[in-house]
């Protein structure tokens, strides 16, 4: 009886484990393939949004809204001819006006040439294009999928309007179609690293993946839907998967079974030859003790209870190494999560680096060239006034915040190819004096300032153009956290660190070294900062202000402003009681004229302009 009995009991678990074993890969299967779809659908998403992105530049171009106007004919063959869209990949284009007519269109040949769109792709443009040209904020943007015979294509409809009034009555619409034809079907399979192909048969609408579940089969099937704008299905991407993971399910399940089968066969002859009361007795306190540990996790230090020397007892040993070294792994293995996690947040920041060092070295060159021609329009203006004369004054703070400018585009350009600052001393307390002057003539809408110069010995051995940009940064922004009013406290004093007091130094104050610093710190009136946010305030692009008011990029580079300089950034904010920027910077010693012919040149000239 207890031999048929472990028998009955050794084909069970080899059935059960077999089938456990079976279900537990089909259903990663599954999973595989829903994820697939799923990829496969956002790359299509991906693409659909670079060609939009892609076209909203053009819409939001000046010369566009001129060649609408009439004004610049030669703007549409500029921009879009053969080559160009070839390397946008955009198979067709059209130009609508303010009341959805065409103004030109092209659509690109296989040879590759040009030649005007087909009507009936117009007319479905124009019809799609409705919503733009009637939204009065110039904001609607169509992202959509149409198909038309055999063929998908991607289109994208956006507003052309004004730079100078981003929101005002469309100047008209630009559309851009690209053909998901069998090129870009060979580079979506390549990417998805999986066979591709499009089915326009009538997809069902709530079909993702599987769509073939054949278990001979070597190739598996998924199903991504494509739906328009509107909700409805236009075609299907279907991906043909190999099934590794049927094939290793066997494998495991078979291995499985057999060891199933042996280690049943193993725990029969045991019981055969040992069953009596102590034994059971001993295995069944075991069998508990086990239960409960395992059933309040492998977090508790809980061991199984050991008596005896015999085989039972080395058994009780060997379980309890085992739950130690499964303890090991589980936080060995947390432990390897978290430095994963950790470097993947610094290849992301890497990777935002990388793309703000690119923006800026394509902007700054055109910036600098109409910085230069202001600041010599200015120079020529003040060379023909006199110096008395009222307009004397301001043209010269018009030039230093030109010269300002200029630095700022120089240091764009800096970070772009990562050169050295300029370092130089500098007293620290009339750069904040002159920096504050040039933000309150403008930029600090209806906000006042308040200056608290603490100290006289404020010199710093640092970048001008930079430390400028830092106050500039941090006042814009506590103006913003006030709404455009209020009161704005910039107050300079000397600090030591490690703190008199003896309190332990936090966040990046912990890494700087002992000794004298000056302390800059900006304090608003606002509501200051939620306590979810603190610990993001200075990542990359991450901002709290609405789209067209922030980029996120104004406190990470303060920060790494003052990690260039030897220095640190400190806030501290609590809700209803505004938010306080503290900046840290080494005090330096005040620099002395050692070149005595310098002192000379230097005292003819004080005695010339008293004299004049």
């Amino acid at each position: 009886m207890v031999g048929l009995t472990i028998c009955l009991l050794s084909l069970s678990s080899v059935f059960v484990s077999q089938h456990s074993i079976l279900a537990s890969f089909d259903e990663l299967e599954a999973r595989q393939s829903h994820v697939e779809s799923e990829r496969a659908r956002r790359l299509l998403a991906q693409q659909l949004e670079g060609l939009t992105a892609t076209l909203m530049d053009y819409a939001y171009w000046n010369e566009t809204v001129e060649f609408i106007g009439g004004r610049r004919p030669e703007h549409f063959t500029e921009n879009f001819g053969t080559d160009n869209m070839r390397y946008l990949g955009i198979s067709q284009v059209l130009v609508l006006d303010p009341l959805g007519r065409p103004v030109a269109s092209a659509e690109l040949t296989p040879e590759p040439a040009l030649r005007p769109m087909s009507p009936a792709m117009e007319q479905t443009l124009r019809s799609l294009a409705v919503p733009v040209l009637s939204d009065v904020t110039s904001k609607t943007v169509v992202r959509t999928y149409h198909r038309v015979n055999d063929a998908l294509y991607l289109v994208s409809i956006a507003a052309v309007r004004d730079q100078a009034q981003p929101i005002a009555v469309p100047k008209g619409a630009l559309a851009a179609v690209r053909r998901f034809d069998e090129t870009e079907l060979a580079r979506f399979s390549d990417i998805l690293m999986h066979p591709v192909r499009l089915a326009f048969a009538q997809p069902s609408a709530g079909r993702q993946a599987p769509i073939e579940q054949d278990h001979h089969r070597a190739i598996l099937e998924s199903s991504a839907l494509i739906v328009n704008s509107d909700g409805q299905a236009v075609a299907e991407l279907i991906l043909e998967l190999k099934r590794d993971l049927h094939e290793e399910g066997h494998a495991v399940a078979f291995a499985a079974a057999a060891q199933v089968a042996l280690a049943c066969l193993a725990v029969g002859a045991l019981l055969l030859v040992l069953l009596d009361r102590l034994v059971l007795r001993r295995l069944q306190r075991t069998h508990r003790e086990l239960g409960e540990i395992t059933g309040r996790g492998l977090d508790s230090d809980e061991q199984l209870s050991v008596k005896g020397s015999d085989e039972l007892a080395d058994l009780a040993h060997g379980i309890n190494r085992l739950l130690v070294k499964l303890r090991d792994d589980a936080e060995q293995q947390r432990q390897a999560h978290a430095r994963q996690e950790a470097l993947n947040q610094q290849l992301i920041q890497s990777q935002k680096a990388e793309a703000i060092g690119r923006f800026t070295s394509g902007i700054a060159h055109d910036f600098n060239n109409s910085i230069v021609a202001i600041s010599g329009c200015i120079q020529l203006a003040c060379e023909d006034l006199e110096a008395h004369h009222p307009s004397a004054t301001c043209l010269q703070e018009a030039l230093k915040s030109v010269r300002y400018a200029d630095g700022l585009v120089k240091q764009l350009l800096s970070f772009s190819r990562q050169s050295p600052s300029r370092m130089e001393h500098l007293r620290l307390g009339e750069l904040v004096n002159e920096t504050s002057v040039l933000v309150s003539l403008g930029l600090m809408k209806r906000c006042a300032l308040k200056l608290n110069l603490l100290t006289a010995h404020d010199w710093v051995i640092a970048d001008p153009t930079q430390m400028k940009q830092v106050v500039v940064n941090l006042l814009i922004n506590a103006c913003d956290a006030m709404s455009g009013q209020g009161t704005v406290s910039l107050t300079l004093e000397e600090q030591t660190l490690p703190l008199a007091d003896g309190s332990e130094a936090v966040g990046s104050l912990a890494d700087l070294p002992a000794g004298d610093y000056l302390a800059l710190s900006v304090q608003d009136e606002g509501p200051g900062i939620a306590p979810e946010h603190l610990h993001r305030i200075f990542e990359p692009f991450f901002t709290t202000k609405a789209l067209d008011k922030g980029t996120g990029l104004g406190l990470p580079i303060v920060q790494g402003i003052m990690n260039a300089h030897g220095g640190a950034v400190r806030v501290i904010s609590q809700r209803g009681r505004g938010a306080c920027f503290r900046l840290y910077l080494p005090l330096a010693q005040a620099p002395e004229m050692h070149d005595t012919s310098r002192q000379r040149e230097f005292i003819a000239l004080a005695e010339e302009d008293a004299k004049t």
